[in-house]
């Protein structure tokens, strides 16, 4: 098989530890920009004890808005510990390091780039309404019709699309707090490199396929509260209103954004399950995670000869839909109705394992199968990041 491959950019080998703290700093650069004394000094003097976190923290928020340290996504943090309560932003470990930086012992690429990447881990926490936007948001294109406070917006502009997250938005994840909802926008100075990668004059017709029913059987109560036998009724689900949906993570929603905001045409699967014959007017179907579909679906899914499965775990198990009850109700598969069915349409090109679990994406390949190709990771991170990567994905969707 034909595999086209792209190296992510992002570095987890990590050129060395501090010593003495243990953190470990990426192999990356900051930016090449003057660092003002008086951050340095605030460094020092809090590592002293002189002045309190509140001051140092706003140096940080300082490098950050005047990019000298450049974030390639803002981590969602809700409450800062100065204003709620004894919660530490930063820990006491690295006031050694601060110190040791304001007598440059430390030097500032490497102290920066540490900074960045505790930032980035959430080991230092930084008040996300203090993090400042450089693009009037008159400027910025989003996909589908979002309803937002211009005021409550954070936004991180180092990425290649622009990435706006509602303040104090967080939900916990997997032990861990991430944004509920976030914005991808359009920055006017990188449009020369968006025409490289949109479709906005390409005369090829293409759709991407957005998963209402896979963001539906997600959502609570549902399959997912039956899996966790939680709820023996849960096989069959009610819709969840579209306006809600569009940038779900569980549902390629980050995708959907990125691929709209370029100029593709976008349908849903519940159009498709209406009408399965509307694939035949587009050159190129690209499937997002479209984890739950009908067999209606299916056939006209596998049957279209270009088909782009930009996330694995596409096709996986078969679904009914009422669309006077406004249900859907799981058929077979993902383990149901016997432990044994994993494929709910026995499909030979399954391919969720173990390419589902790998969101990280460091060597993401394209490989082709009968009627199209498909990937071997989970795409959705690498929209929120300023890759060579990013840009190579967005030129292979295009030009597959």
């Amino acid at each position: 098989m034909k595999a086209f491959q792209i190296r992510s950019s992002i570095v987890l080998i990590l050129s060395f530890s501090l010593i003495g703290s243990g953190i470990l700093v990426p192999n990356s650069s900051a930016q090449d920009a003057q660092i003002p004394g008086w951050v340095k000094n605030v460094a020092g003097w809090w590592g002293s004890g002189i002045v309190s976190e509140n001051e140092f923290v706003s140096g940080i928020e300082y490098l950050i808005n005047n990019n000298i340290i450049l974030l390639d996504f803002v981590p969602c943090n809700d409450k800062i510990q100065s204003q709620y309560g004894d919660t530490k932003s930063v820990p006491d470990w690295i006031k050694n390091n601060a110190n040791w930086w304001s007598e440059n012992l430390i030097g500032d690429t490497d102290f920066i780039n540490g900074l960045q990447y505790l930032i980035e881990y959430k080991i230092i926490k930084i008040d996300n309404k203090k993090i400042l936007g450089q693009v009037p948001l008159e400027d910025i294109r989003f996909s589908s019709s979002w309803q937002f406070d211009k005021n409550s917006l954070v936004f991180v502009e180092s990425s290649f699309f622009e990435i706006f997250g509602v303040y104090g938005k967080c939900l916990m994840q997997n032990g861990n707090q991430v944004w509920e909802s976030l914005l991808l926008g359009l920055n006017p100075n990188k449009m020369d490199m968006y025409n490289e990668v949109a479709v906005w004059n390409d005369p090829q017709k293409t759709v991407v396929v957005y998963p209402y029913f896979t963001f539906v059987a997600y959502n609570e109560p549902g399959f997912y509260t039956y899996y966790r036998g939680e709820c023996d009724s849960c096989t069959t689900t009610k819709f969840v209103p579209s306006t809600l949906f569009y940038n779900e993570y569980v549902t390629s929603g980050i995708g959907h954004q990125a691929l709209t905001l370029l100029g593709y045409a976008s349908i849903s699967d519940m159009e498709i399950d209406r009408n399965p014959s509307i694939l035949q007017q587009f050159d190129k179907v690209i499937m997002l995670h479209n984890e739950y579909v009908t067999r209606a679906m299916f056939d006209a899914i596998t049957s279209h000869p270009n088909v782009i499965y930009l996330y694995p775990n596409a096709l996986y198990a078969e679904i009914e839909v009422d669309y006077v009850d406004e249900t859907i109700t799981l058929i077979r598969g993902h383990n149901y109705p016997e432990p044994e069915i994993i494929n709910g349409f026995d499909w030979e090109f399954d391919n969720t394992y173990p390419y589902e679990y790998d969101n990280l994406c460091l060597d993401m390949e394209f490989y082709q199968i009968k009627n199209g190709w498909m990937t071997t990771c989970y795409p959705e991170n690498i929209f929120l990041q300023n890759t060579k990567s990013l840009f190579n994905l967005l030129k292979l969707v295009k030009d597959l």
